[in-house]
């Protein structure tokens, strides 16, 4: 791919993803296996090339958010196991079987609904229970837990292919996520592949890792906790181009509703990024990019399809010259967590915004 000819693009480092499995395995030791999940267009890094890339390497299982990601990695020839993490339609769930996809259970109500769905259809459905240890989002309650066990140990048509939880504050409140990892060893048996560490719970949770862990925007180098940041390395940079410089006198107002208004005689880009790329609209008049190794601040509001940003003092700024959103530039670099404060939101959400129309490019593949 030409890059020059790219107004708007994401750069993903799949080095930097090996890295940071590495880092994780590091982390879990030799017995867990990696389920990495990939829901939400991969955290906004590509579903397809990043199944395929995962499935090369150190990753026992992939976890999507629904059935339409799963199909698209079925279909795309991915073969690694499909654990699917929100709770199905119950119109969804004839499909979800036939396509061999393991699905959660959080009622017996579910159950049964599966059970017979597998039943007419002569095929087994792969199940993992989810036990609700705080969360309150899906899974069984402690006490009505046993029972959703036992009725799925029972049915010939289901096989328990495991039992999970999942972690709500395991990067901000040590106290609830060691009584959540404490209820889940209490009740989660033996024999059965057991999981509940997220990212932060990768990080944060001692000893609880088990047998499955499932990392999401750590595999791509953004950490959960600032401390732990150094031992990842994010993957995804995301650039765009100048494609206009200008001089504005001072009092000349900027973009829609001229919101910033010039102090002085400034130089200026416009920049081929805006919302419709995914870039937050909260970043006017906040947000910043790199120009030439330089931290250059975004005036006025994010349009649609085009930014302005502040180039004074930088020589040899014209059109076609490279800007970064989020990496490096020299010895500059924003990370995602830089924007999404900025933004007043968090990365994940700065990584999935990130739209269709904006191509992901791949390097340094090394299998």
């Amino acid at each position: 791919m030409n890059l020059s000819m790219l107004r708007c693009w994401c750069e993903i480092d799949l080095a930097a993803v090996d890295h940071n499995l590495r880092a994780i395995r590091n982390k879990i030791g030799v017995r867990p296996g990696i389920l990495c999940l990939v829901k939400a267009d991969a955290y906004g890094h590509g579903l397809v090339p990043m199944a395929r890339h995962f499935a090369a390497g150190d990753c026992q299982m992939l976890g999507c958010a629904n059935l339409r990601e799963a199909l698209t990695l079925q279909r795309a020839g991915v073969r690694l196991p499909v654990l699917l993490l929100s709770a199905p339609l119950d119109t969804e769930v004839p499909a979800i079987v036939s396509g061999g996809f393991a699905l959660p259970v959080s009622s017996l109500r579910e159950a049964r609904l599966i059970a017979r769905v597998a039943r007419a259809r002569e095929k087994k459905a792969r199940v993992h229970l989810k036990l609700n240890t705080g969360m309150n989002r899906l899974g069984a309650d402690a006490d009505d837990f046993p029972a959703l066990l036992d009725f799925c140990r029972r049915a010939p048509w289901l096989t328990v292919g495991g039992v999970f939880s999942h972690l709500a504050s395991a990067d901000e409140d040590a106290a609830f996520t060691g009584r959540q990892a404490a209820l889940f060893a209490q009740l989660a048996p033996a024999g059965v592949p057991r999981h509940i560490c997220n990212s932060a719970g990768i990080l944060t949770v001692s000893g609880a890792a088990h047998d499955l862990v499932r990392p999401g925007i750590l595999v791509y180098g953004a950490s959960p906790l600032p401390d732990a940041q150094k031992l990842f390395r994010p993957a995804l940079a995301w650039k765009s181009r100048v494609t206009l410089v200008k001089n504005i006198a001072k009092g000349t107002p900027v973009s829609y509703g001229g919101t910033f208004v010039a102090p002085r005689p400034l130089t200026v880009a416009t920049v081929a990024v805006g919302y419709g790329d995914g870039l937050h609209r909260a970043l006017s008049n906040r947000g910043v990019v790199l120009v030439g190794g330089r931290r250059c601040p975004i005036l006025g509001r994010v349009t649609m399809d085009q930014i302005v940003v502040n180039v004074s003092g930088l020589r040899g700024v014209r059109n076609g010259t490279e800007v970064a959103l989020i990496g490096r530039q020299g010895r500059a670099r924003i990370l995602a967590d830089e924007m999404a404060a900025a933004a007043g939101t968090i990365a994940y959400e700065i990584f999935t915004h990130i739209t269709e129309r904006v191509p992901r490019v791949y390097f340094n593949a090394t299998r």
